[in-house]
């Protein structure tokens, strides 16, 4: 079962942090580039990296 909340902090979290690091610009982007999309696609790898770990 996917866990909607833990998801929706780590997608929060990592959406945060990819602001900061563009802010001091060690990341590029573009006037097209989705910081959501970004923000989903990471948190979904985080997430089952974590569920991965617990099932350990």
């Amino acid at each position: 079962m996917i866990n909607y909340i833990l998801l929706y902090k780590i997608r929060k979290r990592v959406k945060k942090i990819i602001k900061e690091k563009i802010e001091d610009e060690e990341l590029a982007t573009t006037e097209t580039s989705c910081i959501g999309c970004l923000a989903d696609d990471l948190a979904w790898e985080i997430y089952y990296l974590l569920k991965e770990e617990k099932g350990k």
